[in-house]
């Protein structure tokens, strides 16, 4: 499909709506959203727009519609498979001014939040009222939540808890006509008409901008056990993997760590911990719930799991952050 370059008259237009603060065509504000975190991917936008509301959103998108300029959705531009790079130019529709949390209700458990919310925040903000929103990607220290919808993002807690699709409940978006429309309904079960709602998470907006988002969340859990084991091979850490299942219990995390990866992060920090020539290969595995005697005891189905597969024993410790750690690399586990 051909597009349409931008023009002067486009560029007023847009000025109109959101005042020439916010349209921004300059080189150094092109440079700083022409990319992403995906290697060596650099695509110019002509114009970047920053957006406060839906309705301002919504006459975005009227304008590029009527003068066939394409627009691309742009959260915190930490995604790693190009879905915020404007590969045909055009406009770039930064959602960074719309970061609010507009709601966080306790007795349904459940939020509102608009997609510039950054993903750690949101859930420093709802564990501060004993709630729990689950999924955290790496980058959830900067990440957008409306880019986690759009990537459907995961994490490591999602072997037990599942990605951000599991948590969405309803989603106000603006589709490229410029009309706002909710995809849902604000409860655990919706059969009415199609489902809308999922359409739109994972489809790193090609569908439509979203500008708000209804959340599921659960309880808090009060209790956590941390614990990082070490193998003499790879194959055996990857074996473990099966076997923890088949024990019948299911971490809230689980990470496969190759020797390498250790190595380099005791170069970068001042921690130095035991790497003995024979470990090849560590998981690092989570439990949580709300009794740490039931913790304990998974922890022990865990210890035999490895006894099998010739993982190393170690003590139970409790490091500085006060997370119980089992294994003897709580003080790196501490500082990661």
């Amino acid at each position: 499909m051909q597009y349409n370059k931008v023009t002067t008259e486009v560029i007023e237009k847009l000025e109109c709506i959101l005042g020439k603060d916010f349209v921004l065509a300059d080189d150094e504000t092109v440079c700083n959203y022409n990319h992403d975190y995906t290697e060596d991917l650099k695509y110019n936008p002509e114009v970047v727009v920053k957006p406060r509301t839906a309705a301002e959103v919504s006459e975005i998108l009227k304008i590029a519609n009527a003068h066939n300029v394409p627009v691309t959705p742009r959260g915190a531009g930490t995604g790693l498979s190009g879905g915020a790079l404007p590969v045909y130019g055009g406009i770039i529709l930064s959602t960074e001014r719309m970061n609010s949390i507009l709601e966080i209700d306790e007795r349904n458990l459940q939020c509102t939040v608009e997609p510039g919310v950054i993903n750690q925040h949101l859930r420093d903000s709802v564990e501060a009222k004993g709630l729990f929103y689950p999924p955290d990607p790496a980058s959830r220290g900067s990440c957008f939540i409306g880019g986690n919808l759009a990537e459907c993002a995961g994490g490591p807690k999602a072997v037990k808890y599942g990605v951000t699709k599991d948590y969405v409940l309803n989603c106000e978006v603006v589709l490229p006509t410029g009309e706002i429309i909710w995809t849902g309904a604000n409860v655990l079960k919706n059969s009415t008409g199609y489902n809308l709602t999922q359409l739109m998470v994972g489809s790193e907006g090609t569908l439509g901008i979203i500008t708000k988002v209804v959340l599921k969340l659960i309880p808090f859990p009060s209790e956590n056990l941390l614990m990082l084991v070490p193998f003499r091979t790879s194959e055996k850490a990857c074996e473990a993997v099966s076997a923890v299942f088949k024990a019948g219990i299911t971490p809230s995390a689980m990470e496969f760590m190759e020797r390498d990866a250790l190595k380099f992060v005791m170069q970068v920090t001042d921690v130095k911990v035991p790497l003995p020539d024979y470990v090849q290969a560590h998981l690092l595995i989570e439990v949580d719930g709300n009794d740490r005697d039931v913790l304990l005891k998974s922890a022990k189905k865990y210890q035999k799991c490895y006894t099998v597969l010739n993982a190393k024993k170690y003590c139970l410790q409790t490091p500085p952050n006060k997370k119980q750690i089992y294994g003897a690399h709580a003080e790196l586990l501490a500082r990661l």
